[in-house]
């Protein structure tokens, strides 16, 4: 009887790892895969493993000084046709929310982090600094809102986003410009 319960003791927190584990390996897998467009690529951090960080250019959203907590895809997966923001989500089919425990906090519908292996990231270094290829990240979403990115791609630039990345930013004059300056940027 108390050979049982020793061998009960030890297997008992085993089982219950095996499950902890399955139940987040089926939570990982489980979801809807989304491509998102990135932009603002960082490639490395040595001293905590490697990762690229990059930040989220959800089509069709339009500019705003607010940034929203939720997004609503729309389209047919993978391809978004635009993100909207919406109050009422219960009629959104596809939600995205940025939750305080994440690695981002609220910022983390802007900002996001994928984890590579070695090889991999060695293999990115050069892909991101080609500013000819735009950088794709596939995340899964789930029906709670919550999503993970899962992998990155690239993809060659075309003519339209070329021509907008090349386009001169006009530059705001300021009234605390001096007026050479000015009359320098005009």
């Amino acid at each position: 009887m108390i050979r049982a319960a020793r061998l009960l003791a030890a297997v008992l927190p085993l089982a219950g790892l095996a499950a902890l584990w399955a139940q987040s390996d089926r939570t990982y897998h489980s979801g809807t895969e989304w491509e998102v467009p990135i932009m603002g690529y960082d490639p490395r951090d040595y001293l905590r493993g490697h990762y690229v960080e990059f930040s989220y250019d959800w089509p069709g959203l339009p500019g705003s000084d607010i940034l929203p907590s939720a997004l609503c895809l729309e389209g047919a997966a993978p391809v978004i046709d635009r993100v909207t923001t919406h109050a009422a989500f219960p009629s959104c089919a596809h939600p995205v929310m940025a939750r305080a425990s994440d690695i981002y906090g609220l910022d983390g519908l802007f900002r996001g982090r994928l984890y590579l292996g070695q090889n991999r990231a060695e293999a990115l270094q050069s892909e991101l600094q080609d500013r000819d290829q735009r950088g794709i990240v596939t995340i899964r979403q789930r029906e709670d809102g919550s999503f993970t990115p899962i992998s990155i791609r690239f993809r060659p630039l075309t003519a339209a986003e070329k021509a907008e990345r090349d386009a001169p930013q006009d530059v705001p004059l300021s009234p605390f410009d001096p007026p050479a300056v000015m009359e320098s940027m005009r």
